[in-house]
Parts: structure tokens; sequence; C-alpha cells
């Protein structure tokens, strides 16, 4: 498959403008005078008659006699005019004077109608709430002039949103003046038992922002392999114009994207747009792996932690025995009730870090409660064993944290990693180290985890955290020392001279931007007889006197190897470096670095931007469970992209969701009926 170039025209059968059918769809928009005009039958077919809905008068209303006599009329109703005075409404901002001015409302039926479709996207409603009589109500009391649509029309109307949205989009990505970041999760839906791949393109806008969007959430086909799933992300990178701006792409460690990533690299490697010969192009979700970690090791702490679990699930299965826990907290141990007792998600290890932490919140009361309670006393611990559990509480805080970082909501730029996994590495050596016998075998579980991923991220990890001016390289050095003590220095020489040859690729990209622009500003310098000569001259053939070797000499010194000057990112690297614990932007610095560190800003904008975690992917599966729930399941896979799409991009630009939103009661079955009147999409 060849990729399209971003200047190339996208053909209309790839799917991707099939969303411009529901334009093309709509219907013609007639003269703004039916609005206050009403058409009457005539007994004769071929007279049409118009009343005003004013004054009542009848006129002709035949199409050979066109509008005009009716917008006269209207200008000049009398009736109208004494009633313009609803059309006038009080501004909500005074005027100068600091008097409330008024000003003339204009009822606008397609804003109106843009606003319905954010309410159904944004709430995840559905598109049947434009029928409800109730909603019906609302409208006719807002406003009197709103005329009531079909969840056909409102179907439509989401479609058309969804395509003008897109185009902005596109044009943001096409905008972006550095690479672009990928993340790719897949998703089963268990009400269709559909299976969705999500991607969401990050990339740092002209602003020095860091912006993401989703940009698809669509069903597949099976197979679901890595074959599959690399044609359907190079299709989509086509279709939105992005193939040759792809830095990397974050992933699960499922095996399928292995395949995927080998197939992609091929695809790029021929285009040439592939950097470093993609030493930096695939990136392992962060928290997923910290996540099998965990597990790993708290399957062996197991006897514990089932004990916790199933006597916090004894109390709280009572609504008066969890009352008289909280009771005796509040009056015998003055505890602070409002922090409640936490019960665990078996799948979720943070959630039982949180529920070992506030079972040691409440240590005395469930001793109390052990002594008091014969069913409970199954679930009692000793004193040995709770010192344990504060010892295990405390290990995995440091995963908890770590964690809380990677899967941060704002999504932070890739030098925040580095520390975090640092702590991490550093800890499972010292735990293995320490005094702490019982969590030997866990830690040894967790450590061949661990070291069996880290040598694939610890390269990207590590060259963002020397961009940090807080870190630098010599906190990089001081890291690998505290792990690999004498081997240290090797691990850190490979990791700069992966960035040296990164940057030196930054530099022959600006170079030869700079070179084309001059090259072309020049071409009507040259001497028309002397590029003739050139061509012609048959002296030049001669290989031996007449050979100039001083423009072949000069470009010699100039690449990397031969040139003795520093290279921005020498300079930067000897320059003294922030105080470690201080609060900066990273990217507010290297915008303001970016007239002194031309070509390394650029290599720092797509550097940070790289997400180490697929959150922003796996934030939009919690979002399609809203969309397809059990009373949805009829929607098509286009209209739940359309929907977790739109529902995204209206986020980014400021519109928001309460997370806790309550899912639709209503019948929906709108697909059945409304999508059928618009072509179907792929994109």
């Amino acid at each position: 498959m060849t990729m399209a170039s971003s200047n190339t025209p996208i053909p209309m059968d790839d799917g991707f403008n099939e969303y411009e059918s529901a334009v093309k769809r709509q219907k013609s928009t007639t003269s703004k005078v039916w609005d206050e005009m009403t058409k009457l039958e005539c007994e004769n077919k071929n007279e049409l008659k118009a009343q005003c809905n004013h004054c009542k008068t009848i006129f002709s209303a035949k199409s050979s006699s066109g509008t005009s006599h009716l917008r006269r009329h209207l200008n000049s109703c009398l009736k109208k005019v004494n009633k313009d005075i609803t059309q006038y409404t009080i501004a909500t901002q005074p005027s100068p004077e600091g008097v409330p001015s008024i000003k003339n409302y204009k009822f606008d039926a397609d804003e109106c109608r843009q606003a319905i479709s954010t309410f159904l996207v944004c709430g995840k409603h559905s598109f049947r709430t434009v029928e409800e009589p109730r909603f019906r109500y609302i409208m006719r009391i807002a406003s009197p002039n709103f005329k009531n649509i079909s969840r056909q029309t409102a179907t439509r109307d989401v479609l058309k949103y969804y395509a003008k949205e897109r185009d902005h989009v596109k044009e943001e990505l096409g905008k972006a003046p550095g690479l672009i970041c990928l993340t790719s999760d897949n998703w089963n839906s268990k009400h269709t038992n559909d299976e969705y791949i999500c991607i969401t393109a990050h990339w740092v806008d002209k602003d020095w922002k860091l912006q993401k969007r989703i940009i698809r959430f669509r069903a597949l086909f099976p197979p679901y392999d890595g074959l599959n799933i690399a044609d359907e992300l190079v299709l989509c990178l086509s279709q939105w114009g992005i193939d040759k701006k792809i830095f990397s792409i974050t992933l699960n460690n499922a095996s399928y994207n292995d395949v995927m990533v080998s197939c992609l690299k091929n695809r790029f490697r021929a285009n040439r747009a592939i950097l470093c010969d993609g030493a930096f192009f695939q990136v392992r979700c962060c928290a997923h792996i910290l996540n099998l970690i965990v597990k790993a090791g708290l399957e062996l702490a197991d006897d514990v932690v089932c004990k916790i679990r199933n006597g916090i699930r004894y109390i709280k299965k009572s609504g008066i025995r969890r009352q008289r826990f909280y009771d005796v907290a509040d009056k015998s141990f003055h505890l602070n009730v409002t922090k409640k007792l936490r019960q665990d998600v078996c799948v979720r290890w943070n959630s039982t870090y949180l529920m070992l932490e506030s079972s040691l919140y409440y240590k005395d009361v469930l001793d109390y409660w052990g002594q008091r309670d014969k069913d409970y006393q199954m679930f009692a611990l000793s004193s040995e064993e709770w010192r344990n559990v504060a010892i295990l509480c405390k290990f995995l805080k440091v995963f908890y944290d770590v964690t809380c970082v990677f899967s941060g909501s704002n999504y932070p730029t890739a030098n925040l990693y580095f520390r975090g996994v640092w702590k991490v590495h550093k800890l499972l050596l010292d735990i293995v180290k320490g005094p702490y016998l019982f969590l030997t075998p866990m830690v040894k579980q967790m450590q061949e985890k661990f070291n069996k991923y880290w040598v694939e991220y610890s390269l990207i990890l590590s060259c963002a955290a020397i961009l940090d001016p807080r870190y630098k390289l010599n906190y990089v050095q001081y890291c690998f020392k505290t792990i690999y003590d004498v081997h240290a220095s090797d691990f850190v020489e490979t990791i700069l001279s992966n960035l040296r040859l990164l940057f030196d690729e930054y530099v022959k990209k600006s170079k030869s931007m700079s070179s084309s622009l001059a090259g072309s500003s020049n071409v009507s310098d040259k001497n028309p007889v002397d590029s003739g000569l050139d061509e012609h001259d048959d002296n030049s053939a001669d290989f031996g006197g007449y050979f100039d070797e001083s423009d072949d000499y000069k470009q010699y010194l100039s690449e990397p190897s031969t040139r003795s000057e520093k290279s921005q990112l020498d300079i930067y690297l000897e320059e003294p470096k922030l105080e470690l614990n201080s609060q900066i932007d990273v990217l507010d610095y290297w915008s303001k670095s970016s007239v002194r560190y031309n070509e390394l800003s650029l290599l720092a904008r797509d550097l940070l931007e790289i997400p180490i975690s697929t959150v922003a992917s796996e934030s939009a599966f919690s979002m399609g469970k809203k969309v397809i729930t059990p009373i949805r399941s009829s929607l098509k896979p286009k209209t739940v992209q359309t929907v977790v799409c739109l529902d995204d991009w209206m986020r980014a630009k400021g519109f928001s969701a309460e997370i806790g939103c309550k899912k639709d009661d209503d019948d929906d079955d709108e697909d059945d009926d409304g999508d059928d009147e618009v072509s179907s999409v792929a994109f």
C-alpha cells in the first residue's frame, strides 16, 4: 500500500469523505418569508396561496410570482410591527453609561440545532431525545420559533457537525510545526462484540502547548492481527495527510503489536519517513508495564490480601454492621469516618493498594471488631501480618505514585517519566538487599519482568530526561550509577550517542530546508551563458587538473564527525542545570530557548511530546461504554465513531461533560431509520 503525502488529494472512495453525504442530502434552503407565511392548498392544484401569520392576509404564491411581494408585505405589516417588541431582549452587559441596553434578538435555527448536536454528543444522549414531548416542550418555551426535528434529522446534524470539526482538526494537524506522535489500543464491546481501534494523535502546537485528538475510533474487520491493524493505521494516516509526519507510536504489550510495528517500520523506511532507523519509533506503555510488574508480585502476597479483602467485604455487606463499625471508629477511637473502608477490584492493583491503605487506617478498629465478632475472627490479622501489610503498603506506594504520573489526565511531557521509573528500579534493587525477607520472592519476580522491558524504553526516557534543564546528563549519569555502578558509563554513552544521531538528523533536515529555500531564491542569479558552458564545455571532462576540491572540502568540514565547533547539544549540556526540584514548564523553557537552540529546540519539541502511556486512547473506551449500552447496541460503528471523536474534539474546545452522567434509559434504535438516510461511513 502506498501512503499518500499530505498534499495529495484523497480519493473519494477511501471512506474519509463519506460524512459529506449528510451535507449533500440536506434539503435546499427556502426563502425566509416562509418563516412568517403559511402555504394554503387551493381547489385548483395549479394555484397556491400564502397567508400572513401576523395579519392573516392571503396572497398569491405561484412559483412564477416569486416571493418579493410577500417580503414587501412583511416589511410593512402593521400587526408584525406591533409584535416586534417581543423580539427585543435586555442585554446581559450594560451599556457604557451603566444602563442596561436593549438589543434586537434574532433566532438562529442553525445555531440552535448545532447546540442540540453538542448536547446529544457530549451528554451521550439518545437521538430519540429530540422526539421526547418534554424536550420539545422545553424548546417551545425557550424559543417559539424553534421547529421540532426528528431523530433522523438529529443524526444528520451530528454527522454534518462531525464533518465540519473533522476538517478543522485536519487543518490543525497539517499546521503542526513538528512531528506527530500516536497512541493506539484496541477494545471489544461486550454488547455488540465488535472490535474497535482507537488512534490518538499528540503534537505540540505553534504556541508550544501539548495537544491531543482522537482521529480514529473504528470497528475492525477480522482477523484482528498485526498486518490488518497496520493496514488500518496506514489508511488512517493517509486520510488525515500525516503519514510523513509520524515520530513514534505508543502501544501496549500485546503480541500482535510487534508484528504491526515491524510492518509500519518497513513502510515508513520505504517512504523515508522514519528517524534513526526506528530507534525511537515504538514506545511501550509504561503504565501497562508497571501494572504487569505489580500484579506478578501481589500474587505471592495473596494470602494476607485475601483476608483483608474478605474481611472488608464482610463488614460492608450488612448496612447495620457497617454503621456500627463507623460508630465504634468515631466514638471509641476518634477517627475521621469520612475516610471509608475501600474494597478493591481484583484486576486493578491500584485499588488493592488503596484497600490496604484504608485497612491500616482502621487497623485498631478491625482488631477490636475481631475480638467481639466470632464470624469476623477468621479474617483477623496477627501483629506480624499487620506489620507485613504496613511494609507492603509502603512498598506499593512508590508504584502507585509513579502510576498516577503515568496516567495523569493532563498527559504530561515525556521528561517526567524517567525519574519515576528510576525510583521503581532503585526500590526493587534495595528491597532485594534489604531486611524484609517476606518481600524477597515477590520482588525477584517483579524485577524479572522489569528488566525485560527496561532495556527497551530506557533510551527514550533517558533522552527526554536529558532535555529537561533540571536533569540534563548529570542526573541521568547519577541514576545509572546507582543501578549499574561501574557499568553505568556504557549505558550512558549508548544513550548519548543515540541522542547525538537524532540531533544530527534534525540538523541535516534544517540545513536541507534552508538550502532549498536559498536555492529557489537564487535560481535567477546564475548567468545563463555560464550555465550553458557548464553543460556543454568539453573541458569539464578533464578529471585531473581542473577539479576544484574547495567546495567538497567545505562540505566535509561541515559534517558532524569532522567539525570542531561545539554543537547546540554540547553547549546546552555544558550550561549549568536548574534546581532539581524547581517547578518549570519544560515546553515553555524550550519555547523561550528556540532562538538560541534552533535545531535542538525542534528535537526537544518532538521528543518531549511522546506519550509514555496509552491512557489517551484507553480513556476513549470508557466513553465508548457510555455510547454503546445494552439498549443502544443497534448503533452502527460509524455513529459510534462520530460520537466518540466529536465528544473528544468538543472537550478540547472547552466543552466538558460530567464523568458520572446518567445513562440513557430510553429505547434507542435510531440507526434503523436515521442512519439509513446517510450513506455508509467508514471514517
